[in-house]
């Protein structure tokens, strides 16, 4: 009798050691922007440019690219991982700081050296997007990574990433040719960011007639999520400063004021920055300048976050002031939208003019 338990025993031990190391893997881990703070746990199968195949418990499981927050491989130094952790707080410097700690020659899983190459060259991007740094070696980088890897799961994000680059620095058709990228990815909330963001590169390059209908396109579309609401209050900001540059300044001023009543100032600044772009275009279109420098006034002293509706204002408020014989107040402008934005399409405009 104790020999067949001593058997039994043994072979039991055996069934365990064998299928230890399946219980025991370290696993890759994902996680989704809807749940950014649970993880589905397995292993990765593929990454593309559209999605992540993750193996759950055997079973292969597809995830969206869009909808992914981001990925923590199961190779990945430790370095890496804190350094995207600071990414994430959106502490940039700490971030990069901590991956030249990382050392690549010792890194084999291409998947780990795709995060780091994409890491770099966000942090150089959206640091010089935010006016601490070089735009054009970050368009650089960008460049780069894309075309290295186009498969990436982040590729979508790094095309965004460089057509705001483009559009920061007035380089509004290539801002547009990426942009059309977005508009042309599977995903329906995509196209819709895409296509308003081509809208804007329109607008850069004086094509008020077809931003205006990308517009109107966009701010039709059925939002039923806050996020969606925000692309179609966008869109309608936009449609009315075309309407503005094409002869329909009343129009274009009550949609305006349509969109300050129907939204809210303290949690949507960037919206109300544009709307009130918006508005000063409108004015300024029909000559009315007082109407016009407030309009510009209330970007330039309360919706001032967004560094280009920040530098557009400047830039107006530079020209009406002058028009207003406000020969001091439009020296101060210039100077601070040269100091605060040199480079910028606006102040590189201001500086041809």
């Amino acid at each position: 009798m104790k020999r067949i338990q001593i058997h039994v025993l043994g072979a039991t031990l055996s069934l365990l050691f064998l299928i230890q190391p399946a219980f025991g893997q370290v696993n890759d881990q994902a996680y989704l922007k809807s749940n950014p703070n649970e993880a589905i746990r397995g292993l990765i199968d593929n990454i593309s440019s559209t999605e992540v195949v993750i193996r759950v418990n055997g079973a292969p499981r597809q995830l969206p690219a869009n909808e992914i927050f981001r990925i923590q491989f199961a190779n990945a130094p430790a370095d890496l991982l804190q350094a995207a952790a600071a990414y994430r707080r959106g502490q940039f410097n700490e971030a990069k700081t901590g991956l030249a700690g990382v050392n690549l020659a010792e890194i084999n899983d291409k998947w780990v050296k795709e995060e780091i190459a994409f890491m770099l060259a966000s942090i150089d991007a959206k640091s010089a997007l935010a006016g601490e740094g070089d735009k054009n070696a970050a368009g650089t980088l960008l460049v780069q990574f894309i075309g290295e890897y186009a498969n990436s799961f982040h590729y979508y994000e790094a095309v965004e990433l460089f057509a705001d680059l483009a559009f920061s620095v007035g380089q509004f058709q290539t801002a547009g040719e990426n942009y059309q990228k977005l508009a042309n990815a599977p995903w329906p909330q995509m196209k819709v960011f895409g296509t308003l963001r081509l809208a804007h590169a329109n607008v850069g390059q004086g094509q008020f007639d077809d931003a205006l209908a990308k517009f109107e396109q966009v701010a039709g579309y059925n939002a039923t999520t806050p996020e969606q609401q925000a692309l179609v209050a966008e869109a309608q900001a936009g449609r009315a400063r075309c309407l503005g540059e094409t002869g329909k300044a009343q129009e274009g001023i009550a949609a305006v004021e349509k969109i300050i009543t129907d939204n809210d100032p303290k949690t949507q600044k960037t919206l109300f920055a544009q709307a009130y772009n918006a508005q000063g275009v409108c004015y300024r279109s029909s000559s009315q300048n007082k109407d016009a420098i407030l309009a510009f006034l209330h970007v330039h002293l309360i919706f001032n976050q967004n560094p280009d509706a920040h530098a557009e204002a400047l830039y107006h408020l530079t020209q009406l002031w002058e028009a207003e014989s406000k020969a001091d107040r439009a020296a101060s402008t210039k100077s601070l939208l040269r100091e605060k934005y040199a480079g910028t399409f606006w102040e590189q405009k201001l500086r041809n003019q």
